[in-house]
């Protein structure tokens, strides 16, 4: 089953594709360069990879001074098999030729292969240094890098900010598409089926109907409604996908959503967000990352509350440091995560429980109730 995320990670995958260029020569009054340059483009274009790294050591050694050895490092990076020599070599065109025309590409090109190795850390240094860079073509994806970056490390603020200038500062039609699909994204990720994110779902479904976006936005929009036990909206967004879109991953998930709403005999209706959605919306949508096992749930135990971290990251770190104990679960606020620590039956093996974190890892932690109906978790003595 793909979640919303899997279905957002899609999405962004697409927008981050490569797209080849093609290198053009620079001026040169030296002929013989130009057309060793001319002869690898051609041994590049019939893959003869072997070939042009051989003739690349010779130019160099020819013409050590020729304005086109950039261009030359920039087809050995282009041929690279492997990613990290990849983007080694690209780094050495962008930081060492600062007035080459195609630095700004070379780092775009660092920051698709981190993408798709999901160093998420890497790539946002990569993305800040791309905006270090100066103005060129490529701010706009160096910016959705950074946002993509800080949203998987759990910075959600930081991806929010960030996410914000874009729109405030690009606004092509299809880039606007995908800063708001990014924002969406942001927004179900820290504050859940809140408010401002179905109204930005809703303002995508108005203004950006043509955008390559639209797909996410149907699928979004009935994964809101079925969350809200709305079958009939649900239903209709998602068959309004599958029919128009056929062919699109989003298409393929909702089908399989449309076959679990069947048993509610849903019928087509109108779907766009309207006031009253809006007005009955709760601004913020909190839910545990992790629901209790049902046990958990029901029983009402102690705990001991660890936070608030910045960073889902943080608290996965946190909890591989911890996992000696046998209850571990995180639990999502607005700006951050809490870590709930250990369960036992009383404030007794509580306290017991704190003193352990704070003499062998010390971590200072509050103790905490946690009881439920079988359905909702409640939390006492936050």
């Amino acid at each position: 089953m793909r979640s919303a995320p899997a279905i957002a990670a899609a999405c962004l995958l697409a927008i981050a594709a490569y797209q080849p260029h093609r290198l053009s020569a620079a001026r040169t009054s030296a002929g013989s360069d130009k057309q060793d340059f001319r002869a690898m483009q051609k041994l590049a274009a019939e893959k003869k990879y072997g070939d042009v790294k051989n003739k690349s050591s010779l130019f160099f050694k020819a013409h050590s001074e020729s304005p086109l050895v950039p261009d030359v490092r920039l087809i050995l990076a282009e041929i690279e098999s492997s990613p990290d020599a990849a983007i080694s070599k690209y780094r050495t065109v962008a930081a060492k030729y600062r007035h080459y025309g195609r630095r700004h590409y070379a780092q775009h090109r660092i920051c698709e292969i981190t993408f798709l190795q999901s160093k998420w850390d890497a790539l946002a240094r990569e993305a800040r240094e791309g905006q270090r860079m100066g103005k060129s073509a490529y701010d706009g994806m160096f910016g959705r890098f950074l946002v993509i970056a800080l949203i998987h490390t759990g910075d959600y603020a930081g991806a929010e900010r960030e996410c914000r200038r874009l729109i405030d500062t690009d606004h092509e039609y299809g880039a606007m598409a995908r800063s708001l699909l990014l924002l969406a994204h942001i927004l179900r990720s820290a504050s859940g089926f809140s408010r401002e994110y179905i109204a930005t779902i809703r303002d995508m479904a108005l203004g950006y109907a043509d955008s390559d976006a639209i797909q996410a936005v149907l699928y979004l929009l009935g994964e809101f409604y079925e969350n809200r036990q709305m079958y009939d909206e649900s239903y209709s967004a998602y068959f309004d996908l599958v029919s128009k879109y056929p062919g699109s991953p989003e298409a393929a998930e909702a089908s399989r959503r449309m076959k679990g709403l069947m048993k509610h005999n849903p019928r087509r209706v109108s779907y766009l967000p309207g006031k009253k959605i809006l007005d009955t919306t709760e601004k913020i949508d909190i839910h545990p990352e992790k629901k209790l096992p049902e046990e958990d749930a029901s029983t009402a135990f102690y705990s001991i509350s660890v936070g608030p971290l910045p960073s889902s990251k943080k608290a996965a770190e946190l909890k591989g440091l911890l996992k000696e104990f046998d209850f571990l679960r995180t639990v999502k606020l607005r700006d951050g995560f809490t870590l709930y620590v250990g369960k036992g039956p009383d404030e007794e093996s509580a306290l017991k429980m704190k003193v352990r974190l704070a003499e062998e890892y010390g971590i200072n932690g509050r103790i905490v109730r946690i009881s439920g109906d079988g359905e909702r978790s409640y939390i006492y003595g936050e």
